[in-house]
């Protein structure tokens, strides 16, 4: 039973990454202003809709251990 729970839990961690936030939070995270972010990483950037922004979660944290 552990092992299925075990399971559960890394695929919900795998799922949390996948998540998409706001280009707030993901400036917030980095350290990097938004302009930075659409200057050096718009091939991340996910329109939303035709006025929110986001970025995964993923892209974020590599963003935010490789600055």
């Amino acid at each position: 039973m552990s092992a299925a729970s075990n399971q559960t839990s890394s695929l919900s961690e795998e799922l949390e990454r996948e998540r998409i936030i706001s280009l707030d939070k993901a400036a917030e995270l980095t350290g990097l202003s938004q302009d930075s972010l659409r200057r050096h990483y718009a091939h991340l950037i996910r329109r939303l809709s035709p006025r929110r922004l986001g970025m995964k979660l993923r892209d974020v944290l590599a963003i935010g251990s490789a600055a």
